[in-house]
C-alpha cells in the first residue's frame, strides 16, 4: 500500500469512528454506566461517564452531558468524595440549562449543597440548596417535580439540624418534604419506592429529633411509622439499615440492651450488602456500648476497636477533602482580586491541586482495598475460632424487621440431619470438585434438589451458586494467606485448585467477594512480608 492509500484508509477510519458516535450508542453506554452506579463497584462508572461526556460534546448531545454531570455527582457523593462533587464542571449545568432540563440542574445543585453541608461549609450549602429549589420549581408539574422538591426539603431539614436551627424551622421543612412526597401518584413502580422512601426518611428524622428532646413516646411513634412503611412498601435496603441503626440506639437509650444488640447485629448483616461506612460505624458503637452493659467485655472490646479504627479512617479522609476544598476556594478568591497578576500562578496551583486530588483518590482507593482484605481475613479467622451464632436468635428478630416468613417444608429433625450432612460436605471440601452441581450435592447429602435449595436459602441466606462460589473463594483465600507457595502460582492454577471452570470466572467471583483482584490480593501479602 502506498502513502496515499494509507492516508485514505486512515481518514476513512477516522471518519467512520466519528460517524459511529450517535445518540443511540451513547444511550447504550449510559445503560452500562448506570448499572455500575448502582452496583458494588460504582467507581467503574466514572471512566465510562467521562467517555460519554467527551463523545456527547462531539455531537452536541447536551441532554446526555447533563446526565453525565448528574451521575458523576451521585457516584462521587456516595463515595464521600465531596471535593469532586463541589468542583464538578460548570459545563454540566450549562448543558442542562440549554435543554431546559431543570430536574438535572436541581439535582446537581442539591448534591453540591449536600457536599458543602457534610464538610461544615454551611453558607455555601445554603446557596446551592437555594439554586436547587429555584430549578425544581421550574420542573413541569407532575411526579418528577414533587419528588425533586421533597428530596431538597428533606436535605434542607438535615442541614438545618447540623446548623442548629430552631426546631420549628426543622419541623416545617420536614412537613414540606412529606407533603410533596404524598402528592406523588402510585401509577409507576419506580415512583412508589421513591415516595415511601422519602416519607419514611422524614419520619426517621422526626423520631431522632424527638429522641434527642427526651420525648420517647413521640420518638417511638415515628420509628414505628417508618417501620410500618419498610414492612409494607418497597424501600431501598440502605434505608432499612439506617432505620435498624436508629432502632439499636433507641433501645440502648431505653436500657433494653439485648434488643439493641439484636437490631445492631441484624443491621450489620444487612450493611454488608449496602456498604455504607458511616452506618457501620454507628452499629459498631451501639454494639460496643450494649455489650459493655451486658458485661460481655470481650465483645464490647471487639466492637470498640472496630468502631475506633473505622472512625479514624473516615475522619482522615474528611480532613483531607476539607483541606483541599478550602485551599481551592482561597485560590479562586485571590484570582478574583488580582486576576492578571495571579493568572499563571493560579494555573500552576490548579495543576498541583489536581495532582494532589488524584493522588489522594488513588491512595484512598488503595487504603480501602487493604481494609477490605484485612476485614476479610479477620472474618475468616473469627469464623474458624468462634462457634456459629445460635440460629434461634435469628428467628427471634421482630417480624416487622424481617418480613420474610419462615415456612417449613420438612420436619425439623429431618432438616437438622440434612444440615449435619451439608456441614460434612463443607468439612471434606467436596465443593472443590469441578463437577459440583445442585443435583450432585443433593445426591451426596441424600435429599432432593428442592430441599437442598430450601436449606441453603434458609440457613446460608444465598442461592446455591453463590454458596459454592463463596466456599471456594474462602478456601483459596485461606491458602494464599497461610501458604506462601500458593502466592507463586499463576491465576489459572489457583482457579483450577479452587474448582472453577475458567480463569475469567474465578477472577470475577474473587474480586466480587474479596473486593480486589487475585493478583492484588497476592501483592498485599508480598508487600506485607517485605515490610516485616
Amino acid at each position: 500500500m502506498n502513502g496515499w492509500g494509507f492516508l485514505c484508509v486512515l481518514w476513512s477510519s477516522i471518519f467512520f469512528a466519528q460517524q459511529s458516535i450517535t445518540k443511540e450508542t451513547i444511550n447504550r453506554q449510559f445503560d452500562t454506566a448506570l448499572h455500575y452506579v448502582t452496583s458494588d463497584h460504582p467507581e467503574k462508572a466514572i471512566p465510562i461517564l467521562n467517555e460519554i461526556g467527551i463523545n456527547s460534546k462531539k455531537i452536541g448531545y447536551s441532554s446526555a452531558i447533563a446526565r453525565v454531570g448528574n451521575a458523576l455527582a451521585i457516584v462521587y457523593f456516595n463515595s464521600s468524595d465531596y471535593n469532586k462533587v463541589i468542583n464538578l464542571s460548570e459545563d454540566y449545568l450549562k448543558a442542562a440549562e440549554e435543554v431546559k432540563d431543570y430536574g438535572k440542574m436541581s439535582q446537581i445543585y442539591r448534591m453540591k449543597g449536600c457536599a458543602y453541608s457534610e464538610l461544615g461549609l454551611m453558607k455555601k450549602a445554603d446557596e446551592e440548596y437555594e439554586l436547587a429549589l429555584k430549578c425544581a420549581e421550574k420542573i413541569a408539574p407532575g411526579d418528577g417535580k414533587h419528588y425533586a422538591l421533597s428530596v431538597i426539603y428533606g436535605n434542607l431539614a438535615t442541614h438545618a439540624i447540623k446548623s442548629e436551627a430552631q426546631w420549628d424551622s426543622v419541623y416545617a421543612t420536614l412537613s414540606k418534604s412529606i407533603k410533596e412526597a404524598k402528592k406523588i401518584n402510585e401509577y409507576e413502580k419506580d415512583y412508589i419506592s421513591k415516595k415511601y422512601s422519602l416519607i419514611a426518611y422524614a419520619y426517621i428524622i422526626l423520631a431522632n429529633e424527638y429522641f434527642k428532646a427526651d420525648d420517647q413516646k413521640k420518638a417511638g411513634d415515628y420509628y414505628l411509622r417508618a417501620l410500618h412503611i419498610h414492612q409494607e412498601k418497597p424501600v431501598p435496603l440502605v434505608e432499612k439499615v439506617v432505620l435498624i441503626n436508629e432502632l439499636g440506639s433507641f433501645y440502648y437509650s431505653l436500657k433494653e440492651y439485648r434488643k439493641a444488640v439484636k437490631y445492631a447485629e441484624y443491621g450489620l448483616s444487612m450493611e454488608k450488602k449496602a456498604s455504607f461506612p458511616q452506618l457501620r460505624k454507628g452499629l459498631f458503637e451501639t454494639l460496643s456500648k450494649s455489650y459493655l452493659e451486658l458485661q460481655d467485655t470481650e465483645k464490647s472490646r471487639k466492637y470498640f476497636d472496630l468502631f475506633t479504627s473505622l472512625n479514624d479512617s473516615i475522619s482522615k479522609i474528611d480532613r483531607k477533602v476539607l483541606s483541599s476544598t478550602v485551599s481551592k476556594q482561597e485560590q479562586e478568591f485571590l484570582h478574583l482580586i488580582e486576576r492578571r497578576n495571579f493568572t499563571y500562578l493560579l494555573l500552576s496551583l490548579v495543576l498541583v491541586v489536581g495532582g494532589i486530588s488524584y493522588f489522594l483518590y488513588y491512595k484512598r482507593k488503595k487504603q480501602l482495598q487493604i481494609q477490605k482484605i484485612e476485614k476479610l481475613l479477620k472474618n475468616l479467622k473469627d469464623r474458624q475460632s468462634q462457634t456459629k451464632a445460635d440460629p434461634v436468635l435469628e428467628h427471634q428478630l421482630d417480624k416487622a424487621i424481617h418480613k420474610e416468613e419462615d415456612i417449613a417444608i420438612m420436619p425439623r429433625d429431618a432438616e437438622e440431619k440434612l444440615l449435619e450432612k451439608l456441614h460434612t460436605f463443607e468439612e471434606e471440601q467436596l465443593y472443590l470438585e469441578r463437577k459440583v452441581s445442585l443435583s450432585y450435592v443433593a445426591t451426596i447429602i441424600e435429599t432432593n434438589t428442592k430441599y437442598l435449595s430450601y436449606l441453603i436459602k434458609k440457613h446460608k441466606q444465598k442461592d446455591f451458586n453463590r454458596y459454592i462460589n463463596d466456599l471456594r473463594i474462602e478456601y483459596i483465600v485461606q491458602k494464599i494467606s497461610e501458604d506462601p507457595t500458593y502466592r507463586q502460582y499463576k491465576i489459572n492454577v489457583l482457579a483450577e485448585e479452587s474448582g472453577f471452570s475458567s480463569h475469567s470466572k474465578f477472577a470475577t467471583v474473587f474480586k466480587a467477594n474479596v473486593g480486589v483482584s487475585p493478583s492484588e490480593f497476592i501483592k498485599y501479602f508480598s508487600k506485607k512480608n517485605s515490610s516485616q
